[in-house]
């Protein structure tokens, strides 16, 4: 099925899209596990769960008024928590949440503008923000609470009080739901953020874009740094309005996993591994993904083990693609 529709949406810096049409809204890849670990094992590899075409999704799958300032269902980020829950999230607040997979997505009221940031707890409790403000669901996604404004796009939280929020340029904390927001100071020497990870109220993470990661056990009281030991010549991108292109996640004190886009001729996307606390890490390309976007906004959920990669509408095609971390 080949179509092509042009639309205007007012986002930011966002100007007229196209959208190319392809033949299956969602396809489902392999079959769904629930797999458990406390640790990464490398070299592990990624396989493709499903994926989900969003101008694809028939009407009557999307639960919701769709809005009239674009008459499509636009998506800038999505992310699974499991591969049937998911939440995406777009131009004009169109968030929404699927509990089949991608196959259908429902859309709470909502009032504010464009989402560029998501994180999800659990299937009751999840995060989001972008111009306008910051929200909360406790529900999994029927409603969202709008509380203080926040950093914005990388959101890292413990629960529905505690968590972090961050811009390239600056990091903040609350323990109270979002009423408030502390401001964290970043170490001496700190680039622009890639990428946050919050594992307990006292240990964090700060990844920024030279592949210097800061890591603290104090709330940011003080940090120590260790390196993602990226080539000469490579950065990571720095999220900004658009969204995240790298994410960070820590099961414990040592074991965690890193996903980023690299800004190359080659349209890569990488993911890093370390079982020793960030001091050294083994790396690896997700061949999956190479050479098919520009740069993809990317959701890892908490147990690394499914990454979400999102063509934003922004690049023109607009899907998602689930992948599930393997063993080897």
């Amino acid at each position: 099925m080949g179509s092509k529709y042009k639309l205007v949406v007012v986002c930011g810096v966002l100007g007229i899209m196209m959208l190319a049409g392809r033949a299956l809204a969602f396809q489902p890849l392999i079959p769904a596990t629930t797999p458990s670990a406390s640790s990464f094992v490398s070299p592990g590899h990624w396989e493709i769960v499903s994926r989900t075409e969003y101008y694809n999704i028939p009407e009557e799958n999307l639960k919701g008024d769709i809005g009239p300032a674009y008459l499509l269902y636009l998506v800038s980020l999505a992310g699974f928590h499991t591969d049937t829950f998911g939440i995406a999230v777009g131009p004009d607040d169109d968030v929404r949440f699927t509990t089949d997979g991608g196959q259908s997505w429902t859309k709470a009221a909502s009032e504010l503008h464009c989402r560029h940031g998501l994180e999800i707890v659990d299937e009751r409790v999840a995060w989001h923000c972008g111009n306008g403000g910051t929200r909360l669901s406790t529900n999994g996604g029927q409603s969202w609470q709008t509380v203080a404004p926040s950093r914005c796009p990388f959101l890292s939280f413990l629960d529905a009080q505690t968590g972090w929020s961050a811009s390239p340029s600056s990091l903040q904390a609350t323990t109270d739901g979002g009423t408030s927001w502390n401001a964290i100071s970043l170490p001496p020497g700190t680039q622009r953020i890639a990428a946050i990870a919050l594992r307990t109220a006292d240990d964090g993470y700060v990844l920024d874009t030279t592949g210097a990661l800061f890591v603290t056990t104090t709330g940011g009281l003080s940090w120590e740094v260790h390196s993602l030991g990226l080539k000469a010549g490579e950065q990571l991108i720095a999220g900004a309005a658009s969204g995240p292109y790298a994410v960070m996640r820590f099961l414990d004190a040592q074991n965690g996993m890193v996903v980023f886009a690299l800004p190359d001729r080659d349209r890569t996307v990488w993911f890093a591994i370390t079982r020793d606390g960030g001091q050294s890490w083994q790396r690896a390309e997700i061949l999956e993904l190479l050479d098919q976007s520009y740069y993809y906004h990317l959701f890892l959920s908490r147990d690394g083990r499914l990454l979400t990669a999102t063509d934003s509408f922004l690049n023109g095609e607009n899907i998602s693609i689930l992948l599930r971390y393997q063993e080897p």
